[in-house]
């Protein structure tokens, strides 16, 4: 069964937002909106009054009366909204240092999500005649509808599921609409936040993004109230770039600054991270242990976010400037709850204890060391004038560098050097946990790095929890959904143990052998529905949330994997065998231990998944195997897989049906999962 339709990208690389696929699923322009709006449906603070937005947001000093705004101010629905709007805005002094351009028609030529907004909001110095959308040089958005009843939000409900106004899928693909320019305009460019605005028909709204939600002011009547939006604009025009959004420790490189960091890539054979359509940068990275701040030239990065909530995770391979140094770059908003370690300070307490196998932190802290960058919706919380109480989760900006500059686990060219790879970052977890009691809770393709001597490296500690703390730290789950573990994903409550981040090695290595290595499917099975159900699997609950894990329950349990696929590599074979062995028992035990008091069961002792002993002890096995076992040749390629998105593609056993919008970053913050990972991982990346 290979149904045509979309294509899926087998690798669960993290994406770009200029990617149009969401977890490897080539979607459609209305599914892609919706699933936008599910991204942050618990995320819109609102309706703040709009006198309170602007005193907040956009406070200016000095601000001289408006003068007369009731004939000339305001847009004449008769002669076409857009334009109208435009007019008015664009003449005079209205907007003195900006300018407003039709970009409806025109897409973003250097990006294959093919967004145009309807206006978008330039310095007036701009050239925009050959690119009126440019979301790399953009200050603001607009979005018209004509009709009142566009609206997207409802300032007169009394529960926020009514306030999202989630009467219709029209409206949802609308939000769904502005997210994608907000999250692609954030992922383009350096910034702490966004403005933005809504106008339906004579209503108008005033939005504010960051990384924790999205502010939405109350809806006013502009034709009435020509002055507040004239003043918003007004406001808008006398901000500083850091009042707009702007993050000022990010500049452009002079010429001879981008002289000495393609010299230094290119040696390093990186010269392609230099990219016209992405303009060499000079960014500062303030370290909390020397309390100074590092300059670091990057280019194109390596990964990107492509949802305008959450970590939104840029990583570069960058250059200092001072030495010539090639290093590894991570620019996050991490999770800012008090007893959320940093991730500098969690590689520092590795490297102390000599882990094997991580990254070296060589500088790391919050942006902005005092002054510090933090999301700004999440102090309005508990407004009073704000509808429902979803919790939501603050961030503070952050950068840290490392010393290893890696490529995806799906880089490997054979697969003893999968197994190889995969031992090693097993033997980093292992050490952490006995060394430093440290748990990763995060293994998944993205963080497991190939090193230029081919060996393997756990890298992105962000997620990682000490094992002496109990109880959850932040909402839902911690992980990446395609890897974890078959209890969490059907108990999202459950406590992360050692157990859980060992069965996440499995999926990895058997969802790259699956997708990258020769093998045969036996039966009517096929590698789209195989992949599907064991690693994209989901259930959406009537409260909203997800589940999974079924798929990879009866994966172990009845040994689908081994019983109907046949590895060409004969030690994989071998190794997933045993391996989905140790977790069937696992999973048998746990069960057995709290359903059936009376049961027999294995007693604990006998389980080799109690630590990580046997699995170490069966992988540096598999390796040590002498060359004659492993295959002399072979073809190391990407399986391109395809599903008909919205329809099955599983066969009868592989019921219940299960969508395919699935997190390939971790989720962490959020209940639901990432669908689509929010961002790409290339061929060297390094997330």
């Amino acid at each position: 069964m290979n149904p045509t339709g979309s294509s899926l990208s087998s690798s669960p690389v993290k994406r770009t937002g200029d990617s149009s696929r969401r977890g490897g699923v080539a979607t459609n322009v209305s599914s892609t909106r919706q699933e936008n709006d599910g991204d942050v449906r618990n995320n819109w603070i609102g309706p703040m009054p709009v006198d309170k937005f602007m005193d907040k947001f956009m406070e200016c000093k000095d601000l001289e009366p408006m003068g007369d705004v009731t004939n000339n101010g305001r847009p004449s629905l008769e002669n076409g909204l857009q334009e109208a709007f435009m007019n008015v805005i664009n003449t005079g002094d209205r907007f003195p240092g900006f300018k407003l351009v039709n970009s409806s028609s025109h897409v973003d030529k250097d990006n294959q999500a093919k967004l145009k907004p309807d206006v978008c909001v330039y310095r007036a110095d701009h050239d925009a005649c050959n690119k009126p959308t440019d979301f790399l040089n953009l200050d603001m958005f607009l979005e018209f509808k004509l009709s009142d009843g566009d609206d997207l939000f409802n300032d007169n409900a009394t529960v926020y599921k009514a306030f999202r106004a989630t009467g219709t899928k029209t409206k949802s693909e609308r939000r769904g609409q502005i997210i994608g320019y907000a999250a692609l305009t954030c992922a383009r460019q350096h910034r702490q936040h966004l403005f933005s605005a809504s106008i339906t028909g004579k209503f108008a709204r005033l939005l504010l993004w960051d990384r924790t939600g999205t502010i939405v002011s109350k809806r006013f009547n502009y034709c009435e109230q020509p002055g507040l939006l004239l003043d918003f604009f007004r406001r808008y025009s006398r901000m500083s770039p850091t009042a707009r959004g702007h993050d000022l420790t990010v500049r452009l490189a002079t010429p001879e600054e981008e002289a000495i960091a393609l010299a230094a890539l290119t040696e390093e054979g990186y010269a392609d991270r230099i990219d016209p359509k992405y303009p060499t940068m000079m960014v500062g990275v303030y370290d909390e242990v020397s309390k100074a701040t590092r300059s670091l030239l990057v280019g194109r990065p390596e990964t990107q976010p492509s949802s305008v909530v959450g970590r939104a995770t840029k990583a570069y391979i960058a250059v200092d400037p001072l030495n010539s140094t090639v290093v590894f770059l991570k620019d996050c908003w991490r999770v800012a709850f008090p007893d959320m370690e940093k991730e500098g300070d969690i590689l520092r307490k590795l490297n102390q204890k000599e882990v094997r196998n991580i990254p070296q932190v060589l500088y790391a802290g919050d942006v902005g060391g005092i002054d510090l960058q933090r999301t700004k919706s999440f102090d309005l919380i508990n407004e009073s004038w704000r509808c429902g109480d979803e919790k939501v989760t603050p961030h503070t900006h952050y950068r840290q560098v490392v010393d290893v500059v890696g490529k995806n686990i799906t880089s490997i060219t054979s697969s003893k050097q999968l197994v190889q790879v995969i031992r090693d970052a097993f033997q980093a977890h292992k050490d952490a946990v006995e060394k430093c009691k440290i748990l990763h809770r995060d293994v998944s393709t993205g963080n497991i790095l190939i090193t230029r001597n081919g060996r393997g490296i756990l890298n992105d500690w962000d997620m990682s929890k000490p094992m002496d703390i109990s109880g959850a730290r932040q909402l839902g789950r911690t992980g990446t959904w395609l890897f974890m573990s078959t209890r969490i994903l059907q108990d999202p409550d459950k406590v992360h143990e050692i157990q859980d981040d060992m069965e996440s090695f499995i999926h990895v290595l058997i969802y790259v052998a699956l997708i990258f290595t020769p093998h045969t499917i036996i039966g009517r099975y096929n590698l789209a529905a195989l992949v599907h159900r064991l690693f994209y699997q989901e259930i959406r609950c009537d409260d909203g949330q997800y589940f999974g894990g079924d798929g990879k329950n009866s994966g172990f349990t009845n040994s689908v994997v081994p019983k109907t696929v046949v590895f060409a590599c004969e030690p994989i074979q071998s190794l997933v065998k045993q391996l989905v062995r140790f977790c069937k028992d696992w999973l048998l035990y746990c069960e057995a231990d709290k359903d059936d008091e009376g049961a027999e069961t294995k007693p604990l002792d006998n389980i080799k998944f109690k630590d990580h002993q046997a699995m170490d002890d069966l992988l540096a096995s598999v390796v040590a195997l002498p060359d004659e076992r492993w295959p002399e040749r072979e073809e190391i390629k990407e399986r391109k897989l395809y599903l008909k998105i919205g329809q099955p593609t599983i066969l009868s056993e592989f019921e219940p049906k299960s969508s395919t919008k699935h997190a390939l970053e971790s989720t962490g913050d959020r209940e639901r999962p990432n669908k689509r990972s929010k961002s790409t991982t290339l061929s060297t990346s390094h997330t």
